[in-house]
């Protein structure tokens, strides 16, 4: 007698018939890997087929993300380029500003023969005899005529002979006379 052996069975067969035994134990091989080949197979397949979907899906929005980033980094690097730019451009304004804000102090430590006696003109005065000066004669006199006599005299000394003789040849006649009258007298 022989022993066979297939899969954890022991079978025991006559020297005769021989092959009885073996056909019997294909058929149990056949249907045991029949079994484990249809679901154990197919469900790995199909968990490996979506991760690897699932990956592709990944890669995707890594590549996306990625784009994104340097997209971002590109706009950063303009916005601190526009950020230094402003800087500089508000830096020079400060300077420019200190400068003038100088000029005009140093301008106004100087007697001028405009000025009030005792004070040099400031800033905004000069600015406003600037703006008289560049006003047609007829819109300065309606201005001045709706001024109190001291203000409309203050400006008629800061701006200069020619546009102050313009504007109150502009100005009603009675008041041109009582203007005239005061700045000759006042100092």
């Amino acid at each position: 007698m022989a022993l066979l052996g297939g899969m954890g069975t022991a079978v025991v067969a006559d020297e005769g018939a021989p092959a009885p035994a073996a056909v019997k134990e294909e058929p149990k091989a056949d249907a045991i890997k029949k079994e484990v080949q249809g679901p154990a197979i197919s469900t790995p397949r199909e968990i490996f087929q979506m991760l690897e979907q699932r990956k592709r899906a990944l890669d995707k929005r890594e590549a996306a993300l990625r784009g994104s980033e340097m997209h971002l980094l590109e706009l950063k690097a303009e916005l601190e380029q526009i950020v230094t730019r402003h800087e500089q451009a508000v830096e020079a304004e400060k300077k420019r500003r200190q400068a003038a804000q100088n000029k005009a102090t140093s301008e106004a430590e100087k007697p001028k023969p405009t000025a009030k006696p005792g004070g040099a003109a400031n800033v905004n005065q000069t600015q406003l005899a600037k703006i008289y000066e560049a006003m047609p004669a007829e819109e300065a006199a309606a201005r001045l005529e709706r001024m109190p006599d001291r203000k409309a005299l203050e400006v008629l000394r800061l701006i200069k002979g020619k546009s102050a003789g313009a504007i109150l040849a502009e100005v009603k006649p009675e008041r041109a006379a009582r203007l005239t009258e005061q700045l000759l007298t006042a100092p």
